[in-house]
């Protein structure tokens, strides 16, 4: 009988370091991912990039009357709307080469922005609010125009070349 419970002992001491190599199967384990994506908003051109400089011309109608109408892709993700304003209001100013001479001013020029010509807003410091129909996609993008006008100083000397710098603010509504 101790013969029997000492094969038993030992037939258990070694079977246990057996059972522990086998591996145990679990199969497969999914696991679902959702991505959140903070809000954002991106502005180029419809064939991308940006625009560095924006060439002004005279309208024929006017000669005194500057202008210029540039198109601008909005892309928003996971917004309906946005906000556009002017940091400071655009100021085209004459480039002389002398210290001691007088700058001629354009008038402040109008900054205007909007789907079309008939749907166009005028720009200031107080943002405006877009909204763009989003659909079922979580990226969205829509086309705008951006129109600056504004009118050459009168009198003698004015002719020559102008430069101005025009900062626009573009904010998600959320």
């Amino acid at each position: 009988m101790k013969i029997m419970k000492i094969g038993t002992l030992f037939l258990l001491f070694f079977w246990q370091p057996v059972l522990a190599v086998v591996p145990i199967q679990l199969g497969e384990i999914e696991v679902k991912l959702d991505v959140t994506a903070q809000p954002r908003i991106e502005i180029e051109k419809p064939t991308g990039g940006w625009y560095h400089n924006i060439k002004l011309s005279h309208n024929p109608e006017n000669i005194r009357l500057f202008q210029a109408e540039v198109p601008v892709r909005v892309k928003l993700r996971r917004q309906d709307g946005f906000k556009v304003s002017i940091k400071a209001p655009l100021i085209l100013r004459q480039e002389t080469k002398l210290a001691h001479s007088s700058q001629h001013l354009f008038s402040p020029a109008k900054i205007s922005w909007g789907k079309d010509r008939a749907n166009i807003k005028l720009l200031s410091a107080t943002p405006e609010v877009f909204t763009v129909n989003n659909g079922t996609a979580s990226l969205t993008s829509a086309d705008y125009l951006l129109h600056i006008s504004a009118l050459a100083p009168s009198g003698q000397g004015t002719a020559g070349k102008y430069h101005g710098k025009l900062t626009l603010i573009f904010e998600t509504n959320s």
